[in-house]
């Protein structure tokens, strides 16, 4: 019995103690929860650290610090960075296999990770938070924010955009900041839209002075007023090419001696670009323009100078054939004069001047390089006149003949054009009239030896017909030389000198002109401007009579568009 009553009062103390022992752990507990604090992030620095763990609690061993401390440690932002299943740290220490091998775990002493912690949405592991921690004024934190966590690294997706850019990269300007190229000539005609064309058209009106109004041996002299308009068409085609030139000039003196001269031009061209290596070329132009003094057809003393009205119209066809160059080209001109007039009213008709040149010409060229290309050419045709026989009792008509040989030339932008030299020929009908024929040079070529400088070479040689009874004509030599100079970019400057000789078939007898000329035109803007000009020129003959020296100067205002 006694035995028994031991025994329960054995038990009752054991029951009190653990009772008494409940009860100081669960305060212990209380206290605890009521002074730790959550932490998600990591300051690496040792005073943060100590500040997130706050001072050592009462009743805590050296030993449960040092775990508060390692619990305080760095631990991985998101919660997945433990794979489903594996140990925790105080569970990874030691581990046994499947067949009960115990193995070591490399990482064991580290401190675990609380897999307690919230987690952000998916998708936004690496996103940091944007909570800041901040110490109270007693060196306690506030519940409100959380310290800084540390950035994650780049994305390897986002290595290309943070390169450096190579050297060979280059800024584009924005579209609205586009830098305008400044003109290479800012005083050039912009022209005028037309279709598919591009129109230049210019008017200049002036006033002359000029020393022989009529260009004859009995000089008398003048002052008139000199209007002049042209224009200029040029197709904008990706393939043809077309274009079409006039000019219209009245002359009306104002003092001395009479002047009525009225002038007039037109002329075309259209390239064709077929295929098979073929082009075409079309082409027409008409001139007119009162006879010069220095005709050679001799007219009763004090009549008129006629007018003349030029005619032509030209179709040719051409092909390459490796480096050959093949042309075929059809030739018409008309020629066509007024009647001239006495004093006394009298009418000299000049019907017999009239005529129709028709030829066919082909050609032969060989490339030698892409910038020469000799020729030779061959020419046949018949100069008709509309009277069979003319007053004088004489026939005309004549059959022409000529063979040529020449170079063409495209040098770039240096040099341009052709020339030839060859023997050219007109027999007429009539027995008792001897054939034109001789020597015969021409062609045009244009040299630009510096950027803003050109020099134009233009030499022709032509028939001349004659109404006086025996004569059968002549051939005239026609040549002018010009260099234009842009001496500054509204200032353009040209000088001229020119050259014409017609010698009389199967005679002696000459007549030679030469004639030199300045001009400067003064651009005040693209579209007006002030031009000016002095000629001079001089005519010798083996006919006295003829001969004759003319000065002139004019100033006038141009406009263009």
């Amino acid at each position: 019995m006694a035995d028994t009553s031991f025994r329960l009062r054995r038990l009752a103390a054991a029951l009190g103690l653990a009772c008494a022992a409940a009860a100081l752990f669960a305060g212990h507990q209380v206290l605890a929860q009521q002074t730790q604090l959550p932490l998600r992030g990591d300051l690496r620095e040792d005073p943060a650290r100590d500040l997130l763990t706050g001072p050592p609690l009462a009743g805590r061993s050296v030993l449960e610090e040092e775990a508060a401390r390692a619990d305080a440690a760095y631990r991985p932002f998101s919660g997945g960075a433990l794979s489903p299943g594996e140990p925790l740290a105080g569970e990874r220490d030691r581990a046994e296999t499947s067949d009960g091998e115990e193995v070591v775990d490399p990482f064991a002493g580290q401190p675990a990770i609380d897999l307690a912690r919230p987690r952000l949405r998916e998708g936004r592991e690496n996103e940091p938070d944007r909570g800041a921690e901040r110490a109270g004024p007693e060196g306690q934190l506030d519940d409100t924010v959380t310290a800084t966590v540390p950035l994650a690294a780049v994305d390897s997706l986002d290595l290309e955009r943070n390169l450096r850019i190579g050297a060979d990269a280059s800024r584009v300007n924005s579209i609205e900041i586009r830098r305008r190229l400044p003109d290479d000539n800012p005083y050039a005609p912009i022209g005028l839209r037309v279709g598919t064309f591009e129109l230049f058209p210019s008017i200049e009106q002036g006033l002359g002075a000029t020393t022989n109004a009529n260009g004859s041996a009995e000089a008398e002299s003048a002052v008139y007023s000199e209007t002049t308009a042209r224009f200029e068409l040029r197709s904008d085609w990706s393939r043809h090419e077309a274009r079409l030139n006039g000019f219209g000039i009245l002359r009306r003196e104002l003092s001395g001696a009479e002047i009525r001269d009225t002038e007039a031009g037109l002329d075309g061209e259209l390239l064709l670009d077929f295929a098979g290596g073929y082009e075409g070329r079309a082409a027409f132009s008409y001139l007119h323009r009162p006879e010069s003094a220095s005709s050679p057809v001799e007219l009763t003393a004090g009549a008129s100078r006629p007018d003349r009205d030029t005619l032509a119209g030209e179709l040719g066809i051409g092909r390459e054939v490796a480096r050959l160059r093949l042309g075929l080209t059809g030739n018409v001109t008309r020629d066509m004069f007024s009647d001239a007039e006495l004093g006394d009213g009298t009418v000299l008709s000049q019907e017999d001047r009239n005529s129709t040149l028709a030829s066919l010409r082909l050609r032969t060229g060989y490339e030698v390089s892409p910038a020469l290309i000799p020729f030779a050419e061959v020419e046949i045709g018949r100069r008709t006149y509309d009277n069979r026989v003319d007053a004088a009792g004489f026939e005309r008509s004549a059959d022409r003949l000529a063979l040529r040989g020449g170079i063409g030339i495209d040098i770039a932008e240096k040099w341009r054009g052709e020339a030839y030299a060859g023997w050219l020929s007109e027999d007429p009908d009539d027995d008792a009239l001897d054939a034109v024929s001789g020597l015969e040079i021409g062609g045009n070529l244009a040299w630009s030896p510096l950027r803003g400088t050109v020099v134009d070479l233009n030499a022709l040689t032509t028939v001349e017909g004659t109404t006086s009874p025996g004569a059968s004509g002549s051939l005239l030599y026609a040549g002018n030389l010009s260099l234009t100079r842009e001496l500054r970019a509204n200032l353009t400057g040209t000088a001229g000198i020119g050259l014409d000789y017609r010698d009389y078939a199967n005679s002696s007898a000459y007549d030679m002109t030469w004639n030199g000329q300045l001009a400067l035109t003064w651009w005040l803007n693209r579209f007006l401007g002030v031009t000016g000009r002095a000629r001079y020129e001089t005519v010798t003959s083996s006919d006295a009579g003829r001969e004759s020296d003319t000065a002139s100067v004019f100033v006038g205002v141009r406009a263009q568009r």
